[in-house]
């Protein structure tokens, strides 16, 4: 399977391997022939020596290829398992937080979303977060009111977002205080334990893909933020023509006053009803 992080073209990824060979080999003899001053000699330790070295640098290559195999599954795997706990229901998410946590932990698990660990009862919470969101002091207020009703002795709350700076202090609050999982963290315990296979390698990338559209074009064009940007460089221009009298000055001043008024247009019926 090709990794993601080997993307380079196959040619020039050749050339690269082929020229490194050749400077390692060419290293080999001139060390033997500054050391000895003769060519056969020299030639059949370089080559030794270089062979040697290219079994060796075959080892690490394939280490390498084996470790970062690894870890791109362990974090699509994670990223895989954060998109199931937003889509899940609140108790599931909960338990199947529940039961990562008792995998990694060697706790034992108990019913409703409950564990036993060194002695205490904990109640694992899951604050569903959609990406790019935290995770509110309300969140940690309701866990901790559901331990409370539970009767745990200690909570985890898990999101798969993070956490925003209040949720923190509030977690710190909190008598005993609610241990807080951010969605990072998360995300690194459930690849570890489920690494993602090819299929869903393949899946996750189809997803992530985002089509270069003619309307994606045209939203990226003609954002609002664009508008006094076209409206500056068209009058830039303009005095670079009126100084210079240069035909080029004036051909892209007229475009950018075109694109500017194309963005209010767009702006304004984009806002219409």
């Amino acid at each position: 399977m090709q990794s993601p992080f080997d993307l380079k073209n196959p040619i020039a990824t050749a050339l690269d391997r082929l020229a490194v060979r050749l400077f390692l080999f060419l290293a080999c003899v001139a060390y033997f022939f500054f050391l000895w001053h003769s060519g056969v000699s020299s030639l059949l330790a370089g080559s030794a020596l270089f062979i040697l070295l290219l079994l060796t640098l075959m080892l690490l290559e394939r280490r390498t290829l084996k470790r970062r195999d690894r870890a791109l599954r362990e974090r699509i795997g994670g990223a895989i398992a954060l998109e199931e706990l937003v889509m899940m229901p609140g108790g599931s998410a909960s338990e199947t937080v529940c039961r990562m946590l008792c995998d990694v932990l060697d706790a034992e698990p108990l019913d409703n979303a409950r564990m036993r660990y060194e002695e205490e009862v904990w109640l694992v919470r899951c604050a569903q977060c959609l990406p790019g969101s935290s995770a509110g002091e309300g969140d940690v207020l309701n866990a901790h009111r559901a331990r409370i009703e539970a009767g745990a002795d200690r909570c985890a709350l898990a999101s798969t977002g993070g956490f925003s700076p209040a949720a923190t202090r509030a977690g710190e609050w909190m008598d005993p205080p609610v241990r807080l999982i951010p969605g990072r963290q998360l995300a690194i315990l459930a690849g570890r334990q489920h690494p993602a296979s090819d299929e869903e390698i393949a899946r996750h990338a189809r997803r992530q893909r985002t089509p270069f559209s003619w309307r994606r074009i045209r939203a990226l064009a003609l954002s609002p933020v664009k508008l006094r940007r076209y409206l500056l460089c068209a009058f830039l221009l303009m005095l670079l023509y009126l100084l210079m009298d240069s035909p080029v000055s004036l051909t892209f001043s007229i475009a950018s006053f075109v694109l500017a008024i194309l963005c209010a247009r767009e702006n304004r019926l984009h806002f219409r009803l």
